[in-house]
């Protein structure tokens, strides 16, 4: 298996269908790419999976834009199950899942995100730039009805909006058995500074700590290490992810991941617009793209590195087992850091 200079294989590959959304959310970074019309073939995704493959990935994640917006979604689905053997999700914002979850259940993809930054309508309206959020509920049921399970909702916890909404989605998660995905707000380092990120960035550092303390069980995503908690919450169990990139050489230390835009470039990193490896031409003319492919690979390094002399302190690519803490018998929880509750075993 390649690997970059600091040792990490990739194993999962970030497809972006298309660069175009029906939203507009305010905080939205379209995989890092400029809105615009491109997008490439089934064909043509076919033949770097097939690539991909060979070189050891085994998961797929499609994004956009809004990957629904295209009318072969299915077909592109098909075709990457015929190659991928582990997980092929997607990330949407769910309103056009109603009349294409089942589609896409049968085409043979495993799992779905959807986004719901937002319970409150107003708020929903405003983050996104639509009032579409009735449509988003109905394309969250119509995914349980195709039978995915594991569903996740992604929720960029953005200061001043959305945070005291936070109990509202536990609630709503552990009642329709979904996973709540809490998401830093994110940017490079040229834009910590800027308006824009000091308006919106929050620190979920102390959401997470009295997540931990609640827990009755850990686990790890293998991407990124990603923290994931099992709480208790009204008699039910709710699982919620923390995904926090900002400054963690962690987080970077344990990506494994490449990405390939609309327009046909790899590209190594999210934050990174000065390494794109541009695979389209060669496979216009049925060229072969190993070498491409192994190129990118060794271009990628960690986006937050550990400080100069800092021991690393993750044992990468290791699963995290165990239990995180023991059961809280506290009905009520009060998180430090927002001053919002969340219910504990109710």
């Amino acid at each position: 298996m390649v690997t970059d200079s600091w040792g990490r294989p990739v194993t999962s590959l970030r497809i972006q269908l298309n660069a175009i959304c029906n939203f507009k959310c305010i905080f939205c970074h379209m995989e890092g790419t400029p809105i615009n019309g491109s997008q490439m073939e089934p064909s043509e995704i076919e033949s770097v999976l097939r690539t991909a493959a060979r070189f050891g990935v085994r998961k797929v994640k499609f994004t956009g834009g809004e990957p629904l917006l295209r009318r072969d979604i299915a077909e592109i689905i098909r075709r990457t199950r015929s190659i991928i053997l582990g997980d092929i999700s997607l990330t949407t914002n769910g309103t056009l899942l109603k009349n294409k979850a089942k589609i896409l259940r049968e085409a043979g993809l495993d799992r779905i995100n959807i986004s719901l930054h937002s319970i409150e309508p107003g708020d929903f309206q405003f983050i996104t730039g639509t009032d579409s959020i009735d449509k988003v509920r109905e394309g969250i049921r119509e995914a349980k009805a195709a039978g995915f399970r594991n569903i996740k909702l992604n929720f960029v916890v953005l200061k001043g909006i959305n945070v005291d909404q936070i109990p509202k989605m536990i609630d709503f998660c552990a009642h329709e058995d979904l996973t709540l995905q809490l998401i830093e707000y994110e940017t490079t380092r040229e834009n910590e500074n800027s308006d824009e990120y000091l308006r919106y960035h929050y620190s979920i550092d102390g959401i997470e700590n009295d997540i931990r303390n609640m827990a009755i069980r850990k686990e790890s995503n293998d991407l990124h290490l990603r923290p994931i908690y099992t709480i208790m919450h009204n008699g039910k169990e709710c699982r919620i992810e923390v995904v926090k990139p900002m400054h963690n050489a962690e987080f970077c230390m344990n990506c494994t991941r490449l990405r390939l835009t609309s327009d046909g470039k790899l590209k190594t990193c999210l934050m990174r617009d000065d390494n794109y490896i541009d695979i389209l031409p060669s496979l216009k003319s049925k060229g072969n793209i190993d070498d491409l492919y192994v190129k990118s690979i060794k271009l990628r390094e960690p986006y937050w590195k550990y400080d100069e002399g800092e021991e690393h302190k993750s044992e990468i690519f290791c699963k995290v087992p165990g239990v995180a803490g023991n059961r809280r018998r506290e009905t009520f929880h009060t998180m430090r850091n927002g001053g919002w509750t969340v219910g504990g075993n109710k």
